[in-house]
């Protein structure tokens, strides 16, 4: 389940017109949100609003064998939509599922952007401004989101704790967004590491003229190098999706490999009846290990007399015959709150299940 932070970026690219989808980081992201998800840990209990329309906070407290919690605050230089409190949102829009890609666009002139005031240009980019401060560990994370051009922004990621070298770490990611291809250049104070991320979408041009077209090829990858360890980085992905719910079964295929480390993976998931699956098969070609996970999520509905819209539960489940692990999670709402709670299982040689993981995680928001 997406977290309050999630929400409020996601707002916050909705008012900026920044399409999200079409980046490297999430290119197979459907696979993961049915195969990879993630349980709560503990019982974890978070608290948030949005006090005004460009500030919004969030408590936490979070309980897994000791006590600890956190705080965040962001604040948006630009009024933002409100955010539904966790009474009205959509389920479907607060639980990482199969991803409908956004359509592709054309941009709008930067010259919209330009604000005239007396014959003096007034206007300011666009900045998301966030911080987070962990307790008792005292650590804390930043984040800032600038806004530069229609097609480009500025990402400043910070987070101090005495756990990581020197104290902390500054990751600065430059990114360009077209509807034709996406790029980043990225360079990180950690192991002073610098990288290159980007993504290519086959007959962009025609999907922007003719939207009716349902299928979209992207083919991207990445590459880095850390100066100070000296040790590089290199993986690619191909992704093809049917990503209209409108003419037939919404259905994404995607490959993936890390030439260095011999790692390749397939996956396939699918959507159908609003119930989603998805499989992946691994291989690694030095040392010939494979491994097969599948993942499924099932939908719930319950029509009640007062009210005109239905509330949604789900549940997910994922094995993988590598691991011998068993992962179930629900999702829903009960009453005012978004509750989700897992339970991790794995099977021991000795042919008996270990209770590896349990958790549960409540949200509330006003």
């Amino acid at each position: 389940m997406y977290g309050y932070m999630d929400h409020v970026l996601r707002t916050f690219y909705k008012a900026t017109e920044w399409n999200d989808d079409n980046v490297y980081s999430h290119i197979i992201e459907t696979s993961q949100n049915l195969i990879d998800f993630d349980l709560p840990k503990g019982c974890n209990i978070t608290l948030s609003s949005q006090p005004t329309p460009t500030s919004c906070s969030s408590y936490t407290l979070s309980n897994n064998g000791f006590l600890n919690g956190s705080i965040f605050y962001t604040y948006c230089t630009r009024e933002l939509d409100p955010i539904p409190a966790s009474k009205y949102i959509p389920l479907r829009q607060t639980i990482a599922s199969y991803r409908i890609l956004t359509p592709l666009k054309k941009l709008i002139d930067p010259m919209y952007w330009e604000v005239w005031k007396g014959g003096v240009r007034v206007d300011t980019k666009d900045t998301l401004l966030y911080g987070r401060i962990y307790l008792p560990q005292n650590s804390v994370e930043a984040m800032i989101v600038r806004r530069l051009l229609p097609a480009s922004q500025l990402v400043i990621k910070s987070v101090s704790d005495t756990h990581i070298k020197n104290g902390g770490a500054v990751t600065f990611t430059l990114q360009r967004n077209l509807p034709s291809y996406s790029n980043e250049y990225i360079y990180s104070t950690h192991e002073s590491l610098v990288g290159f991320r980007g993504v290519y979408n086959f007959g962009a041009q025609q999907r922007i003229k003719d939207p009716s077209i349902s299928s979209r090829l992207t083919i991207g990858g990445e590459i880095y190098y850390s100066i100070l360890a000296k040790s590089p980085g290199l993986s690619a992905a191909l992704r093809y999706t049917a990503q209209s719910a409108y003419t037939g079964t919404p259905l994404t295929m995607a490959l993936m490999c890390n030439p260095l480390m011999g790692h390749l993976a397939a996956m396939y998931s699918l959507t159908a009846g609003g119930h989603s699956f998805g499989s992946r098969i691994e291989f690694n070609v030095y040392s010939y290990e494979s491994d097969l996970s599948v993942g499924c999520e099932l939908w719930r509905s319950q029509e009640k007399e007062e009210e005109t819209t239905p509330i949604f539960s789900t549940i997910k489940a994922s094995t993988s015959l590598k691991t011998r692990s068993l992962n179930m999670l629900w999702e829903g709402r009960f009453k005012d709150l978004l509750v989700s709670t897992g339970v991790g299982l794995t099977a021991l040689p000795s042919q008996t299940l270990e209770l590896s993981q349990l958790g549960v995680s409540i949200q509330y928001s006003s």
